[in-house]
């Protein structure tokens, strides 16, 4: 820009032209500052259109993503499967985009029946390991055999673009299908067998020195006909008592080579798991080898190997726990107060206890034997609940002065108290047996155990031979208003094998015989326990 100046003295000119100068300058920097902030404000304005938060970056959301790129999910061509698969990959979903700017996918999640499963990306399936996926089909069922199991699969992706950006959805498959696992071994014709560190298994020689693995003693399971194989073993040693099973068409009693050919484990050396999958000679789904399984601990222990399902399972023996206590003035022969069964080494005692030093119990074969006692680590111990412990054992009691349940479960050597809501429970005058024996015509008395502190001890005992197989019942009062049975589903169960059924209104079949035979009237349940 040119500016004129008209000639005037050199002192005035310079001072106008100074000012001039000054005023044109300002100007010229207001309209700079003018048409700048004019710009963007029409910057702006244009831009609103499609974006107004300059603060964010621009982004489709996950769901618009999916659909801006055609993401779709389906069935994979292996959705139902019959294990061994040919390739080890089983195909489970296939993801299609429509845009060709994606050039592959990631998988971010991927469950199979909620549980999650490590995936590989093979084309545009996604795949899983068959064995994986075997044993996690197993595991959820808790059995191998080989029958189909439906599944539910869902899965995540990210998509890759030819930019070498990465998409993220929300968009989800759901697809289901159905997984047979591998076929297992036929139910071997002669039976199985029990090898190992147990004293059915031991040989002792003329010096008194003793030794199991004995090839030469094999301890034969019994077949239950369903599939399903028991037996009853004795271990001695404090620590792991390590054994196998071994199917009997392999036995040789000269050749360990031949019998392990047959032998039946576990997948880890050492496992002590009550409950675990079994492993054969030859399994394709655990190839590190028959690995041998441990019961920890001395005791009486029930095995038992279910070849329908290929687990197995090792529990304590059933057993029969008498109390010494208050409600029998500490008798070391407590037989009219034994703990009620309530099936799986669970037993319950219901009656008044005093809340203070109620009670130790035994072991039936321990009896007597203050050495063997159970009780807890803290001497008169009030807690609702705790450990049970059998080595120096103290008293342990209610909570308070009450009607309570006493509940022991031996699996797991722990109790817990339950106050009833009733305390004033219906009091009767008799207890009976009534039944085929006597022609249902006369009553046969139990007699009821000594009050404890005034009250009602509501459990009943008596020894009684029973002359004539058939079914019997409890009953009250010497009438029918109150009568105690058996459950439905247990009614045609004999006594014999168990001392105990679910209490019901059915009779009981008890074989003849002489039997110890316990009530209590509060929860219904008895025991009628052969004597042997």
């Amino acid at each position: 820009m040119k500016i004129k100046i008209l000639n005037l003295g050199t002192q005035r000119l310079k001072n106008l032209q100074n000012s001039k100068t000054h005023k044109l300058q300002n100007k010229m920097k207001k309209t700079l500052l003018y048409s700048l902030a004019a710009f963007a404000a029409l910057g702006l304005a244009s831009c609103s259109e499609d974006y107004d938060d300059w603060a964010n970056p621009q982004s489709y959301g996950q769901d618009a993503a999916a659909a801006k790129y055609g993401l779709t999910f389906a069935a994979g061509s292996e959705i139902n499967s019959a294990l061994p698969d040919a390739d080890g990959m089983v195909h489970l979903v296939t993801v299609s985009t429509t845009d060709t700017i994606v050039s592959g996918y990631t998988i971010k999640t991927l469950t199979v029946n909620g549980a999650n499963i490590d995936g590989t990306m093979v084309g545009n399936d996604i795949c899983v390991n068959a064995v994986d996926l075997e044993k996690l089909v197993e595991k959820q069922n808790d059995s191998r055999a080989s029958v189909s199991r439906p599944i539910e699969v869902k899965a995540n992706v990210s998509m890759n673009l030819d930019n070498g950006d990465a998409v993220s959805t929300e968009t989800v498959a759901d697809v289901t299908g159905t997984v047979t696992p591998q076929p297992t071994p036929a139910i071997d014709e002669k039976g199985y067998f029990v090898l190992g560190a147990v004293q059915e298994n031991t040989v002792v020689d003329a010096n008194g020195n003793s030794a199991n693995w004995q090839l030469s003693k094999p301890v034969y399971m019994t077949a239950n006909g369903d599939g399903t194989f028991t037996v009853h073993v004795t271990t001695t040693g404090d620590g792991d008592n390590y054994f196998k099973f071994y199917a009997g068409s392999h036995y040789d009693a000269n050749s360990w080579d031949v019998t392990n050919q047959g032998q039946i484990g576990c997948e880890t050396n050492g496992d002590a798991s009550r409950h675990n999958f079994a492993v054969y000679q030859g399994d394709p789904l655990y190839t590190g080898g028959v690995q041998t399984p441990v019961i920890h601990g001395a005791g009486e222990w029930d095995v038992t190997l279910d070849m329908n399902n290929l687990t197995y399972t090792i529990s304590p023996a059933e057993g029969m726990y008498y109390i010494t206590g208050n409600p029998n003035s500490w008798s070391t022969n407590p037989i009219n107060t034994m703990f009620y069964g309530e099936g799986n080494n669970v037993y319950s005692y219901t009656t008044y206890w005093k809340g203070a030093w109620d009670l130790k119990f035994w072991k039936q074969k321990d009896m007597g034997n203050w050495d063997a006692v159970y009780g807890t680590v803290k001497d008169g111990e009030g807690s609702e609940s705790g450990t049970l412990i059998n080595s120096k054992a103290n008293a342990f009691q209610s909570p308070a002065a009450g009607y309570y349940t006493l509940t022991i479960n031996m699996q797991d050597n722990t109790y817990k108290w339950t106050k009833l809501d009733n305390q004033s429970p219906a009091k009767y005058t008799s207890v009976s047996l009534i039944g085929d024996f006597n022609s249902w015509g006369g009553d046969v008395d139990l007699e009821k155990l000594p009050a404890i502190d005034g009250n009602d001890s509501h459990n009943w005992y008596v020894r009684y031979t029973v002359p004539a197989t058939g079914g019997l019942k409890f009953r009250a009062n010497h009438e029918w208003t109150t009568s105690w049975g058996v459950d439905k589903a247990d009614k045609d169960k004999a006594i014999g094998d168990t001392y105990h059924l679910t209490p019901g209104s059915e009779n009981i079949n008890v074989p003849a015989g002489t039997y110890d035979i316990y009530l209590n009237d509060i929860t219904g349940r008895w025991n009628i326990v052969p004597v042997k």
